[in-house]
């Protein structure tokens, strides 16, 4: 048997949850794999075009923004939990009903947002937030109205990628990703070369390939693939708003507690450190998403699949599954290490000593993504089951430790940039702790109380 053969049997072997997953994970693989190639190629592109006080502020009005991608009340989330267990019920009346009042709720949230946040952006205080020069007010005015509009765009159509999802075909999101950061890199290469240094310019860029890729895959499929499922208006019902909130309000509420956690570490630098510290932040951070990309790649299938196991009481799978996702963290784990020991050798060939990066900068931006990865594995079995009030408490507790922690340790102990990534990985403490419990107890079938909600 030759190695072709062999590689198609060990994919073809398993149950079919498991089969699907093999195939979705070679395939995000590549897909991340070219994505962080592109990151990697233009971050050092973007800082020479922008300089970097102007990329800490691109970066930091980025971070702002996607704070508004919690404001569809968990409902992205819900969809993909009501849809998938629709679809395992084979009720298809039940999933386009779903389906279209998601986007009738996710429309009218994020157009009323857009127009207010369209009309008051010149009157807000950017200069003063951002800790910089008064001049450059209408510039960063215009930017974030540029990028919050092209992001409401984006988080309506996005709802198309749920479906995605709800289906156990997360791959085929990962293509999409690839394709919009390849459309930016080749815009901001067309901009290298035929413009001067423009904040505005660049703003665009991003924006447009932001928001036309969603938009365009969500026109395709549901005049093709997805046609059953077409959003509809007089399919939007109440009832199904009633159910995609009751669980989206959970998730919604975890969802900000992890914007106020992961989301605010920019935010933080620029105002409590330096704006030039965000770049030497966002490089260290970008260089070790390859073990957190490799590790989402590994589990982003226990949501969906979860959702079908837990419906079909299938634990002796999910208990399987749980021990191989505990044993793929250990390794992107040692894999943090390697990266970190040849850190100082990649920033210098990458960034051609444009900003210098600390190596203890290096080793706790790895020591808090192990953390994240460790409490998201165990969470993501548990989005599945829909029992997450017991996470929703832990996130809010961590949320609040968060933003107090990180400014004491950045300020008070001195420790900058560093404190501030140590504040977000102390905060999440009680997760660590509680989730693999939970777990643990929903498996064998002893949770009670609160850990059964």
């Amino acid at each position: 048997m030759g190695l072709i053969d062999r590689a198609k049997e060990l994919l073809e072997r398993g149950h079919q949850r498991t089969v699907r997953a093999k195939k979705n994970i070679l395939l995000a693989i590549l897909y991340k794999g070219l994505g962080v190639l592109i990151g990697f190629a233009y971050f050092p592109i973007s800082l020479e075009y922008l300089g970097p006080a102007k990329f800490g502020i691109f970066l930091t009005l980025t971070s702002i923004i996607d704070w508004f991608a919690e404001f569809d009340i968990g409902i992205g989330n819900g969809l993909r939990n009501r849809l998938g267990e629709a679809v395992a019920d084979k009720d298809y009346k039940r999933a386009k009903g779903y389906v279209s009042t998601a986007y009738f709720a996710v429309g009218s949230i994020f157009s009323g947002i857009a127009i207010v946040f369209v009309a008051i952006s010149f009157l807000l205080p950017w200069t003063d937030w951002l800790q910089t020069e008064a001049g450059m007010h209408r510039e960063i005015a215009i930017v974030a109205m540029l990028m919050f509009s092209a992001f409401a765009i984006n988080f309506v159509s996005s709802m198309v990628y749920q479906i995605f999802y709800a289906l156990q075909r997360t791959a085929i999101v990962d293509f999409f990703s690839l394709l919009t950061k390849a459309s930016f890199l080749i815009v901001i290469i067309v901009l290298i070369y035929f413009t001067e240094e423009s904040l505005i310019l660049f703003g665009a860029a991003k924006s447009i390939t932001f928001a036309a890729v969603p938009l365009i895959v969500g026109v395709y499929y549901f005049r093709k693939e997805f046609f059953s499922f077409a959003p509809s208006f007089r399919k939007v019902k109440k009832s199904y708003f009633k159910s995609l909130f009751t669980l989206g309000a959970q998730f919604f509420i975890i969802k900000i507690a992890m914007v106020i956690i992961h989301q605010t570490n920019n935010i933080l630098i620029a105002r409590f450190v330096s704006l030039e510290g965000v770049p030497q932040y966002e490089a260290a951070y970008k260089y070790l998403s390859i073990f957190l990309m490799l590790f989402v790649i590994m589990t982003n299938q226990l949501w969906g699949a979860s959702i079908e196991a837990y419906r079909k009481k299938d634990m002796e799978w999910m208990k399987k599954t749980v021990n191989s996702v505990i044993k793929i963290w250990l390794g992107t784990l040692l894999l943090s290490i390697l990266m970190i020991l040849v850190s100082p050798m990649v920033f210098k060939l990458w960034l051609q000593d444009k900003i210098e990066i600390p190596l203890l900068l290096t080793i706790v931006v790895a020591i808090s993504i192990a953390m994240t990865n460790w409490v998201n594995m165990f969470n993501l079995i548990l989005n599945g089951t829909g029992k997450i009030r017991l996470q929703m408490y832990a996130w809010i507790v961590a949320s609040i430790l968060n933003i107090p922690l990180s400014i004491f340790l950045a300020r008070n102990m001195e420790l900058g940039t560093i404190g501030i990534v140590l504040g977000t990985t102390f905060s999440m403490l009680p997760l660590i702790i509680l989730s693999p419990i939970q777990v643990r107890k929903v498996l064998n079938l002893r949770d009670k109380g609160i850990w059964a909600k």
